[in-house]
């Protein structure tokens, strides 16, 4: 559903207007445990202009989450192969 709200103007372009789409990622991060793999759907912004993509906090506390479960995953399966 489209919220107006979530309209905003580019930060780098200036003209643009930044509306909020959710785009699943992918990606590694090293751990003490070796590389961690994850997949997380995240809001991101898009300008309408430019296309730059906007990440805020929001996404960066579902990628944050999203490592601490694999990596807790992880973990658990580890352990029981000893």
């Amino acid at each position: 559903m489209f919220d107006p709200a979530s309209i905003r103007r580019c930060d780098f372009c200036e003209t643009g207007r930044v509306t909020k789409h959710y785009s699943l990622v992918s990606f590694r991060q090293w751990s003490d445990k070796g590389y961690i793999f994850c997949q997380a759907e995240i809001p991101i912004g898009v300008c309408n202009r430019c296309g730059s993509q906007h990440w805020n906090q929001d996404a960066e506390t579902i990628v944050e989450d999203a490592f601490q479960q694999s990596y807790r995953q992880k973990s658990l399966s580890g352990a029981s192969s000893v």
